[in-house]
């Protein structure tokens, strides 16, 4: 679909169908009395320009995501819903790259929705619609784009969850070196995600007692479900965490043991080749009187006596159970 001046994209919905949007098409579909579902690109001026001479949505809405709000929020104004719904940044592949918002405004029969980035759950959204997916209202929509972020979010632990397996396996077979073990990167992915999806919970559960009488009865009526899932994604997210912290200091105890044993070796070495070194170090002086410096066997009493040397060194380290 081509880009319009002001919106990103637009559709017009009839029975549940979609029908794609433009400039020209707008007003007469706003006109025919059809629910209406508008994209903004918050980076556009000329985008901006249109949301201030909204006159539909509540002057709150309209401040909400003029804006660009990054807490996570859903408020009611009269008879209509809007606030601040996570996302996930897209790359150009449409993989999820990073933390996103997606700001929004539904009436009964508008759905304003506006973004700073790219995002990966509205654009899956907008690709189902592409392909024949039908919205009855645009309440059901906020509710796709919930349950579409729930799918995405478990989709990311469960490719933590196997990221930790295979950390765990490789840890428990002693396979290699664990020097090149990535954990950090893995505990603060998880750890961004709980805020996000702690962020969400505390949202729905508000929502669903909200401080303001308002006219919206679809969207609190599948509030509850969707906390559920929210905190489902939470305790999962929470357990992950704990999994990977052990394993940290699982692999932090293996590599300072390994540590130790090298440091214990080169002490062992030292403790082994220091007395001959001061043995040769003093018959290598180039001084008179030195011991055996006329006689022809000097060599051989001065390798034996470091041998000697050293074998009692072995001997005590051994009695001292420092050396195995």
């Amino acid at each position: 679909m081509a880009q319009t001046g002001a919106f990103l994209w637009a559709y017009a919905f009839r029975d549940g169908a979609a029908t794609a949007l433009t400039d020209q098409t707008l007003v007469p579909a706003l006109a025919a009395g059809d629910w209406v579902w508008i994209h903004f690109p918050l980076s556009d001026q000329r985008a901006r320009l249109h949301l201030e001479q909204l006159k539909e949505p509540p002057a709150a809405a309209r401040e909400l995501i003029l804006r660009a709000e990054q807490r996570v929020q859903i408020q009611f104004a009269g008879d209509w819903a809007y606030g601040v719904l996570p996302d996930f940044e897209r790359d150009l592949d449409g993989a999820a790259i990073g933390v996103g918002r997606l700001m929004f405004a539904m009436g009964p029969r508008r759905l304003i929705t506006a973004r700073r980035q790219a995002l990966c759950v509205v654009d899956d959204v907008r690709r189902d619609l592409e392909r024949g997916g039908r919205l009855a209202s645009p309440a059901e929509a906020v509710i796709r784009l919930v349950e579409r972020y729930v799918d995405v979010a478990e989709a990311r632990l469960h490719a933590a969850a196997e990221a930790l397996d295979r950390i765990e396996d490789r840890m428990l077979a002693d396979a290699g070196e664990l020097d090149g073990v990535r954990l950090g990167p893995l505990r603060r992915g998880l750890s961004r995600d709980h805020r996000e999806y702690l962020g969400l919970r505390s949202a729905l559960h508000r929502a669903m007692s909200p401080r303001e009488a308002h006219k919206v009865a679809v969207l609190p009526v599948q509030l509850s479900r969707l906390a559920q899932e929210a905190e489902d994604l939470d305790r999962e997210t929470v357990s992950l965490q704990e999994r990977a912290r052990l394993l940290h200091e699982e692999l932090d105890t293996r590599i300072t043991s390994a540590t130790n044993r090298s440091m214990r070796a080169l002490t062992v070495m030292s403790s082994l080749l220091i007395p001959p070194t001061l043995i040769v170090g003093a018959f290598g002086m180039n001084l008179p009187g030195i011991p055996f410096a006329d006689d022809r066997a000097g060599f051989v009493v001065a390798s034996a006596l470091c041998l000697a040397v050293v074998g009692g060194a072995w001997f005590v380290l051994r009695r001292m159970r420092i050396m195995p």
